[in-house]
């Protein structure tokens, strides 16, 4: 039966919000914040719970957990949102459909059995509070937190699958942002009675029944409340639950509404601004209503920011308030000579991957999906060195070597952001060539426009939350004695040195980074060459293995030149950093490996080279 739809059906479209063409980048850029606003928000709770002593409770406990659930949650829907608002190709996969709406109603379902639980909890320390930590232990938090998990993903397992082995004929059209149960039952041509009863079932164990469990919770609480003598004590007692409150009937208003609603042409899109609302919205509510509304919380990050602004003050002031870059070299006969190479190289850059930017965009022959993550790659080896050298430049001019705290920041935040973007963009770069090289004849299905923006937008959110956590590492450190960086950027193993205290902890945290966004790519590179290599050494006639090779040679000297410098710089102990070597490796890999990047790509290749000629030989009158 699955064989059977996947050939009558082998993809949906998610119309999404199509309907307002116009508006598909405001969309876009809105909902991009609104989900690093839920990743950051979240993220920050969690960090608050698990680092103070003081919310060390089950409360806490299960806030950190559905905060941990919300990250999910959103991560998705929303991602495939964001590139459908920019791809003109909004499909998904058969497959990538009903894992999508799998992981969705299991996160969904586990949501209202955790909000039961911290309901249970708030009963508990409000009309049992001398037996609190007896009943609410370690172990019964552990179980109300993984039994619902497991419930739901048994639960949704049959769902799915009844679902997924209907026949679906005729529009695949799904009218909503994500793969919901109800707009996928009405592209069914089957009898769906037995889909209908298994989710009415479905819908009272995970659904009802949780709301009927924090219904009789709460009304515990408020008879408990009511029984109290000063209006001072109901109200503070009313306080500790008040966040869970909102958060229960932000969730459980809307997702009530939208899927016990009859669906009827009317209610379709009123259906789908509610399912935005409990989906996304809600997650990012979350932080914000424990925050404001929760005293111990607000304490917690006031404590967070008065240790921040004491470590601060305890800095040298002269480190507080700026760096110096010694730069490559303190000769002063060799400042012009370098300044004179270096803004030649980095014009040559610009020039080089503008070129690159334009032939790919101007010429119909260079637009696959090869030449589209080269377009992105040019793009960003253009900022990459926008980042450094642009302020190498002036040091070396103007003898004047020193960066303030911020723009110190800034510029090892943003190093970081496209170096890491860049170790995936070549990971998928790796993955465009073993799909055309092993599997040329599915090429142009699993090589999609919606694949390759989603690649794209993947490795620069990658990126960008990597250098956000590596940053914020270094400079919440305390900087005492000496404000010189030996370097010509703010790189992170200078930094390290210059830190006053135990930088261990720092040193192995930036370590299990480094190796997690270093190494992953890389081992997806050396795996995606791996295949290659098999299936080259398979084709009979030498001509053709050359020929093969040929389409990914230029792509594997980039990568060879990237990480080989890079990983020596940021993989080794920094107990072996040594200064004027790690200089020169940095010099590699941020300007000269930006410049020869056209140069490879242009000498390497016949594609870019004929482009080139047609544009060379074009005369500019007809």
């Amino acid at each position: 039966m699955i064989k059977e739809n996947h050939t009558a059906l082998s993809d949906f479209t998610l119309l999404g919000y199509s309907e307002f063409p116009i508006l598909q980048v405001l969309l876009f850029v809105m909902f991009l914040f609104i989900y690093v606003g839920i990743v950051l928000g979240n993220g920050l709770t969690i960090y608050v719970t698990l680092t103070d002593a003081a919310l060390d409770s089950p409360m806490y406990f299960f806030l950190r957990n559905l905060s941990f659930l919300e990250i999910c949650y959103t991560t998705v829907t929303l991602p495939n949102m964001l590139v459908n608002f920019l791809a003109e190709n909004k499909n998904i996969s058969f497959v990538g459909c009903a894992v999508q709406m799998y992981v969705m109603y299991v996160l969904a379902s586990t949501e209202c059995f955790l909000l039961a639980a911290m309901a249970y909890d708030r009963y508990v320390a409000i009309c049992h509070p001398l037996h609190y930590k007896l009943i609410m232990s370690k172990e019964l938090c552990l179980k109300l937190v993984t039994g619902p998990l497991i419930l739901s993903m048994l639960v949704h397992v049959g769902q799915t699958y009844l679902l997924f082995t209907l026949p679906f004929c005729g529009s695949r059209e799904i009218n909503h942002f994500f793969c919901d149960l109800s707009p996928l039952l009405e592209l069914a041509c089957a009898d769906i009675f037995v889909n209908e009863v298994y989710l009415f079932a479905a819908t009272t164990v995970i659904l009802i029944l949780p709301f009927f469990l924090t219904v009789a919770s709460y009304v515990k609480i408020i008879s408990a409340i009511l029984k109290m003598p000063s209006v001072e004590g109901q109200k503070k007692v009313f306080a500790t639950c008040s966040s869970h409150l909102i958060m229960v009937s932000l969730f459980y208003g809307s997702a009530t509404i939208a899927h016990l609603t009859p669906r009827t042409e009317e209610t379709r899109n009123i259906n789908k601004l509610l399912s935005l609302f409990y989906a996304i919205l809600v997650p990012m509510f979350n932080p914000i209503v424990y925050t404001l509304r929760n005293r111990e919380v607000k304490t917690c990050m006031k404590k967070l920011l008065m240790l921040a602004k004491k470590e601060r003050i305890l800095q040298n002031t002269t480190t507080l308030t700026e760096f110096i870059l010694l730069g490559l070299s303190n000769e002063p006969n060799l400042q012009s000579t370098l300044f004179s190479t270096f803004l030649a190289i980095y014009i040559i850059t610009l020039a080089g991957n503008l070129i690159i930017i334009l032939l790919t965009l101007v010429d119909p022959v260079l637009h696959t999906p090869m030449y589209f993550f080269l377009r992105n790659l040019s793009f960003l080896e253009i900022c990459y060195t926008s980042v450094n050298v642009p302020k190498m430049l002036e040091n070396l001019l103007s003898g004047n070597k020193s960066i303030s705290f911020l723009g110190c920041a800034i510029q090892t935040y943003f190093t970081f952001f496209l170096g890491g973007s860049e170790c995936f963009l070549l990971a998928s770069m790796a993955y465009d060539r073993y799909v055309a090289i092993c599997k040329p004849l599915h090429y142009p299905v699993l090589m999609n426009r919606k694949v390759c923006m989603g690649l794209a937008v993947a490795s620069w959110l990658s990126g960008f939350f990597m250098s956000f956590g590596h940053t914020s590492m270094v400079f919440t450190m305390s900087f005492c004695g000496s404000n010189e960086i030996n370097h010509f950027f703010c790189d992170i193993p200078p930094l390290l040195k210059l830190a006053c205290g135990d930088t261990s902890r720092t040193e192995i945290a930036v370590f299990v980074v480094a190796m997690i966004f270093v190494t992953f790519p890389f081992i997806l590179i050396l795996m995606s060459y791996a295949g290659i290599v098999i299936t080259i050494l398979g084709i009979s006639s030498v001509e053709g293995r050359k020929k093969t090779f040929s389409t990914c040679s230029s792509h594997l000297i980039v990568v060879t030149l990237f990480y080989g410098s890079a990983c020596i710089m940021y993989l080794k102990p920094n107990s072996t950093y040594s200064p004027n070597s790690d200089k020169y490796l940095s010099l590699f890999y941020t300007v000269v490996s930006p410049i020869l990047n056209p140069i490879i790509y242009s000498f390497r290749n016949k594609e870019v080279k004929s482009a080139l000629r047609k544009i060379w030989e074009r005369k500019p009158f007809g």
